[in-house]
């Protein structure tokens, strides 16, 4: 029973310093996500206003061309195994 509780200690003191250190040291080492954003610019700011919460819009590209040939296809046959 006592192996059973020191495993668990350890565990447990291990997931402490698993979060210690994913909080506070690696944004001192990588730097902070917060810091590296960028502020919205004047376009997405519009867009943000013009959209309510929720919605779903698709904003197009234009047509992108396919690097795939249609004659160069080739089909494979698999076969089933038993």
């Amino acid at each position: 029973m006592g192996a059973a509780l020191r495993i668990i200690l350890i565990l447990v003191i291990a997931w402490y310093i698993v979060r210690f250190i994913n909080r506070y040291i690696t944004p001192v080492l990588f730097g902070s996500p917060k810091k590296d954003k960028v502020p919205p610019g004047p376009e997405e700011k519009k867009f943000r206003k013009s959209t309510r919460q929720g919605d779903v819009t698709i904003t197009d590209y234009g047509k992108r061309s396919k690097d795939v040939n249609p004659g160069d296809n080739d089909y494979i046959d698999y076969e089933e195994v038993e």
